[in-house]
């Protein structure tokens, strides 16, 4: 009778722990640089500006002084990177002489969306499992 007894309890443990996924996170690395920020841009702008603007680069390579690297990327929980977005800016003589990479940047509330949307879409899907979960148990 207690061995019948310790199966049923590790199969009703087994059904509940195919619906219950671990928590991950979802990453957001590097400085967020929004086309707003990079319409402020201009030839001709102090390093200072450039920073007030942009915030402190992610890279500043030793060999290249005049560059520097404003590198983003989003990933959610286990998957691969969502997003990954490199913007460079170039000095000459300590001012701002052209950007690459800031052509196809999302607003700051396009990417705040895709985060909230994240988050709603990770809210639901633990309500459907806890559902799961419930009828699981109730059977």
């Amino acid at each position: 009778m207690l061995l019948a007894a310790c199966s049923t309890y590790n199969d009703t443990t087994q059904r509940i722990a195919q619906h219950i996924t671990p928590y991950q996170i979802t990453v957001v690395q590097g400085n967020f640089i929004s086309r707003e920020a990079v319409a402020k841009l201009q030839v001709g702008m102090p390093r200072e500006h450039v920073r007030a603007v942009l915030g402190t680069p992610l890279l500043i390579d030793i060999f290249h002084p005049n560059q520097w690297d404003y590198i983003f990327y989003f990933k959610r929980g286990a998957t691969e990177v969502v997003q990954r977005r490199h913007l460079a800016v170039y000095f000459e003589r300590d001012q701002l002489s052209r950007w690459t990479g800031g052509e196809d940047l999302p607003s700051e509330n396009e990417l705040l969306a895709e985060i909230d949307g994240d988050r709603r879409a990770n809210t639901r899907r633990k309500q459907s499992a806890s559902a799961r979960a419930s009828s699981a148990e109730s059977q």
